[in-house]
């Protein structure tokens, strides 16, 4: 039985839901992933997408909207709830919050990766529970490297030795482990579907690039609840790295503005999207190709300008003694490591709760903005326009009426907030 996502409370100025509310717009979001016309969004712009199949492959092309344009979506002025503490001991000073996501009574659930635990607090961000612990026993983690809103408001955990995964109940008791590979493989989780189905990506060492510019292969594959592999849905270029090897010894490193591969379950279908260009796969569990979904978008050549503005971004963030020294360490970096040809056609892409597709858009070098702007689409891939989230969020989840993500301030301390959203 799928978890039920209604949230239920949040704390002082609580606003109650409905549960058919959530759930309707769910079964809708369905039937729109199953090719079923989506509903009319009145806040939304004129945008015409070109709809066309071709060998059962839904193709959507979209336009981009006119610039600085906004959907009537808008998040909170301020964060309804918000989680961490800059000093004291116990659940809320944060360390390493990869993760966080709510459960169907309101708990937000944090993966601390940090304490290898994942702690709990209720809808208005008060402590309740901390569910398992550094070690080798049922429910303990060695360590903790992610964690997942499973099936029937479940938890899913992977540990290293990354091939393991742990079930928990809504309560925090360990039901079962399983793997995903019978060998010795690694692996990770990228995305966990309602029905129990697991999107993962083989392991990639980067102890093996080649010197110079290199970009590895990225396979993802298909599982079922008990690890056993349903599809294999091919290999995409993965992210842009640069080494330099002496003998054996050398370096590797992430180059800026590197390509890279969003994943992400998309209703009961599973998305890949490498940024490459504006486009968004979507598959079917048995790895039939079902929908792609395109923007228009011109891509951005890189250029001197990009990287003296990168070098003046990064230079303002150190105070005023030292920025005549970084500034010099940076031209020799950026000298040694070169930016891609092209900036990324967009920095990420995911689902929200209710199958609106959501793709952020990427800020070049000197062009930012103040707030991230998201492309969203309606859940049959049709552009409804731009919406802006806080800054200074990395998001984790994004409800009927909220975003969840990390935030850290200027000394590096992690908050998990809650902002709201209306549409």
């Amino acid at each position: 039985m799928a978890a039920d996502i209604t949230r239920t409370s949040e704390g002082p100025g609580t606003r109650f839901r409905h549960p058919l509310r959530l759930a309707g717009a769910i079964l809708a979001a369905g039937a729109n992933a199953c090719g079923d016309p989506p509903s009319s969004d009145s806040d939304s712009p004129a945008l015409d997408a070109i709809v066309r199949d071709s060998a059962d492959v839904r193709i959507v092309e979209n336009p981009r909207p006119p610039s600085g344009s906004r959907l009537g979506w808008r998040a909170g002025t301020e964060p309804e709830v918000s989680i961490g503490a800059r000093e004291g001991e116990g659940p809320y000073m944060l360390h390493r919050a990869s993760d966080a996501f709510t459960l169907s009574d309101g708990r937000i659930v944090v993966a601390n990766t940090g304490s290898h635990e994942l702690r709990v607090f209720d809808a208005s961000g008060i402590h309740v529970a901390t569910w398992g612990r550094r070690g080798e026993g049922p429910g303990e983690f060695s360590p903790l490297v992610q964690a997942h809103r499973w099936r029937g408001d479940s938890l899913l955990a992977l540990y290293s030795p990354a091939n393991h995964l742990s079930i928990l109940d809504s309560g925090g008791n360990f039901a079962r482990a399983f793997t995903l590979a019978r060998d010795d493989s690694f692996f990770q989780v990228e995305a966990v579907l309602p029905g129990g189905a697991i999107l993962s990506s083989d392991w990639v060492s980067r102890g093996g690039l080649a010197d110079g510019l290199s970009r590895t292969e990225e396979t993802y594959r298909v599982r079922d609840a008990e690890g056993d592999m349903l599809s294999l849905l091919g290999s995409f270029p993965g992210t842009e790295w640069f080494s330099a090897w002496s003998g054996s010894s050398g370096w590797s490193v992430e180059i800026a503005h590197a390509h890279r591969v969003s994943t992400f379950a998309w209703g009961d279908l599973v998305a890949i999207a490498p940024n490459d260009t504006y486009e968004i796969r979507v598959f079917a569990l048995d790895g039939t190709l079902r929908r792609i979904v395109r923007r228009d978008h011109d891509l951005v050549a890189s250029t001197e300008a990009h990287i003296d503005a990168e070098i003046e971004e990064r230079v303002a963030q150190r105070p005023e003694e030292e920025r005549a020294e970084r500034r010099r360490e940076l031209r020799e970096n950026f000298r040694e490591v070169p930016f891609p040809e092209t900036f990324p056609a967009f920095a990420e892409a995911t689902a929200d709760l209710v199958g609106h597709l959501w793709v952020r858009e990427y800020e070049i070098p000197g062009e930012g903005g103040a707030d991230p702007v998201w492309t969203v689409f309606d859940p049959e891939g049709r552009v409804l326009g731009f919406v802006e989230t806080p800054a200074g969020i990395d998001v984790y989840e994004i409800g009927e009426d909220y975003i969840l993500g990390l935030a850290t301030d200027e000394l590096g301390v992690e908050f998990i907030q809650m902002w709201s959203l209306e549409r």
